[in-house]
């Protein structure tokens, strides 16, 4: 009966090791994961803005594409300066 319940012990001893080492490595898992996402968000942000700004170029260079054109000075205009 000793023998069983000094078994028994060692057995639970081993197991709460082995549970306190997975705690250990799920923390590890969800810090990272955390630290990722967090990476992520600002990669998306930086491209959104790169994109917000992209299209405002496109759509400067579309909006002055519609406007007059700028006159251009004669030779004659010139050579009365």
């Amino acid at each position: 009966m000793k023998i069983k319940v000094k078994s028994l012990i060692i057995e639970n001893a081993a197991l709460c090791d082995e549970v306190a080492r997975v705690q250990e490595n799920i923390q590890i898992v969800k810090d990272e994961r955390k630290f990722l996402l967090c990476k992520l968000l600002e990669h998306e942000n930086d491209t959104d803005s790169a994109q917000v700004y992209y299209r405002t170029d496109v759509m400067s260079i579309s909006n002055g594409a519609k406007t007059k054109p700028k006159k251009r000075r004669s030779q004659e205009d010139s050579g009365k300066s």
